[in-house]
């Protein structure tokens, strides 16, 4: 079985960084068998329903702007599968979940491209991307991944987001804000203690609404949730970036922690 994956991705252009978020990034993916697939979410893939990407994607969006220029050259060979598209759909459906394909979407954003730079080289596995509904509330996204983990034997599940996204109150500063640092170990807390009831009303913590002035960037983690047999998760990667950016990230069912 493979892994569940929460990465907080952070600016694009970490890619061209030595932090060691990038570092630990990496180390981890070294740890992981290579699987048939990845099933991935992004916070910069929302819809109005469920979706997933046109099965003929293979180009990468350059979805940012101000960052340096040699970011815009960077190249990523990244490509979906028709049969393995369909299959999932079919799959899905079954347990009453609609999901159709998004014939307008052929190309991945920043939020997949970036993460799967960080941890392959080279890719040569399809990468298929859902969609995060909008019109989904918290318990649908969790039952969303719950609905995921029979694809678990085969496919690696990454969901990319911020367990922190305030963009408007970021600085250059080296000391991290309260309220950054205040919910980034609530989080931590809520995911390596398993508090299922705490995650699902998160957004009433007092916190939650400086952090993230749109919830975007948090969704994917509750898909995350709802994907893992195993609901500790352990954190493979802290640090805090522009004072108030957290890049901090999870593994649920790490190999050692589920029977396969």
């Amino acid at each position: 079985m493979n892994p569940t994956l929460f990465i907080s991705h952070g600016a694009p252009n970490i890619i061209l960084s030595d932090i060691k978020s990038k570092k630990n990034i990496k180390k981890l993916a070294d740890t992981l068998k290579i699987p048939k697939y990845i099933i991935i979410f992004s916070a910069h893939y929302l819809t109005n329903d469920l979706k997933i990407i046109n099965p003929s994607a293979k180009e990468i969006m350059y979805d940012f702007y101000g960052f340096e220029e040699e970011l815009y050259k960077v190249k990523y060979e990244v490509n979906s599968d028709l049969k393995l598209t369909l299959d999932l759909i079919d799959k899905l459906k079954k347990q009453n979940i609609n999901i159709s394909i998004d014939e307008n979407r052929k190309s991945y954003d920043h939020g997949v491209w970036n993460v799967l730079a960080l941890m392959y080289e080279k890719l040569s596995i399809p990468v298929l991307q859902i969609s995060i509904p909008k019109s989904y509330g918290i318990n649908e996204l969790i039952n969303l991944g719950t609905k995921l983990q029979e694809f678990k034997n085969e496919a690696l599940i990454i969901c990319s987001g911020g367990i922190t996204h305030n963009l408007a109150d970021m600085s250059m500063s080296f000391s991290t804000k309260n309220y950054a640092e205040e919910f980034n170990t609530k989080i931590i807390n809520i995911i390596e203690n398993e508090k299922e009831d705490e995650l699902k009303n998160i957004t009433k913590n007092i916190n939650f609404n400086k952090n993230h002035p749109s919830s975007e960037h948090f969704l994917p983690l509750f898909i995350a949730y709802g994907s893992a047999i195993n609901k500790k998760g352990k954190s493979f990667n802290s640090e805090m970036l522009y004072s108030n950016i957290s890049m901090e990230s999870f593994i649920f069912d790490e190999k050692k922690d589920i029977k396969c």
